[in-house]
C-alpha cells in the first residue's frame, strides 16, 4: 500500500475509514435514526409532552420543565419549528403580545410515540425513580392538568399542599397552592391571598405514588397524608383531582388530539 494511503488511514480520512457521526445527526438514512435526531434529544420529549397537553405559551411550557433553562427551551422550540414539528401562531385577540406554539400535523403524529414511551416508563421505569426526581413544582403542574373542572363546585376552592421530602431544598418542605375554578385552574408558588379551604400535608413521595397509581388515595390518607378541611371539600378532593384514576389505564399519559 502506498505510503500516502497509509497516511490517509492514520488521519481517518480514507474512504473506507469508520463513519463519523455528523454534528446533530447520525448520518444514517434509517427511519429510526431520522426520527431519533428530532425526538431523542435531551428534554425534547418533555417539551412535546407539554405541547400535547395543550400548553402553548413559552412560560406555561417552561412550568412543565422547570429544570430546563429558558435559553435551552427557546433553542429546542426553534429547532422543532425548523423541523416542522411546531409552528408559531399569533395570540388570539392580542397579536402584538408575542406568539404561541402549536403542534403541526407532523407534531400531532408524534402523540403515539410519546404515549408509548410513557407507557413503557410506567411498566419498566419505576425502579429508576429516585429522591432527586421528586420535584414538587412538576407534581403540582401535573395535578393541575388532572382536575375535572366539570366536577368542581361553582365557587372557587383553594387547596394548600404542604409537602415534605423535597430534594435540593434547605428545609425539605415546600408550599404550593392549587386554585380550583371551573374556568381556570392554576398553581401558585406564593400565597395567592385567597382563603384556604383545604390543606394536604405529607411526604411528596406518597403523593407521587398516588399520582402514578402505585397507591390509592384512601390508603395514602390513612397512612401518610393528612387532609384538613370541611367534608364537602376534603371528601371530594380525590374526585376533583381524579386521584382515584390511574395514569395509563383510566387516564391517558398524553391526551388525544382535541377534535
Amino acid at each position: 500500500m502506498p505510503s500516502s494511503s497509509v497516511s490517509e488511514l492514520a488521519r481517518g480520512r480514507h474512504l473506507c475509514s469508520p463513519l463519523r457521526m455528523a454534528e446533530g445527526g447520525y448520518s444514517q438514512f434509517c427511519p429510526v435514526a431520522k426520527g431519533a435526531e428530532i425526538v431523542a434529544t435531551r428534554w425534547t420529549p418533555l417539551v412535546l409532552r407539554e405541547l400535547m397537553f395543550g400548553e402553548m405559551s413559552f412560560n406555561d411550557i417552561h412550568r412543565g420543565v422547570p429544570r430546563m433553562s429558558r435559553a435551552l427551551l427557546s433553542e429546542r422550540l426553534r429547532q422543532l419549528e425548523s423541523d416542522g414539528i411546531v409552528a408559531k401562531v399569533p395570540r388570539e385577540g392580542n397579536p402584538d403580545k408575542g406568539h404561541l406554539w402549536k403542534l403541526t400535523e407532523a407534531g400531532e403524529a408524534l402523540r403515539e410515540v410519546i404515549e408509548s414511551l410513557g407507557r413503557w416508563g410506567l411498566a419498566h421505569g419505576r425502579r429508576r425513580v429516585t429522591g432527586d426526581d421528586y420535584d414538587s413544582t412538576v407534581l403540582m403542574w401535573a395535578l393541575r392538568r388532572r382536575v375535572d373542572r366539570e366536577a368542581l363546585p361553582a365557587r372557587r376552592v383553594v387547596v394548600r399542599f404542604d409537602l415534605s421530602g423535597i430534594p435540593h431544598c434547605r428545609t425539605g418542605r415546600r408550599l404550593h397552592w392549587l386554585v380550583l375554578q371551573r374556568d381556570l385552574v392554576d398553581v401558585c408558588l406564593k400565597d395567592p391571598g385567597y382563603p384556604v379551604d383545604c390543606i394536604v400535608s405529607g411526604g411528596i413521595a406518597t403523593l407521587v405514588d398516588v399520582y402514578l397509581g402505585h397507591l390509592n388515595w384512601r390508603e395514602a390518607t390513612h397512612r401518610a397524608l393528612a387532609v384538613e378541611g370541611p367534608r364537602d371539600v376534603a371528601g371530594n378532593l380525590d374526585r376533583w383531582l381524579r386521584l382515584d384514576r390511574v395514569v395509563g389505564r383510566d387516564l391517558p399519559i398524553v391526551p388525544p388530539r382535541a377534535r
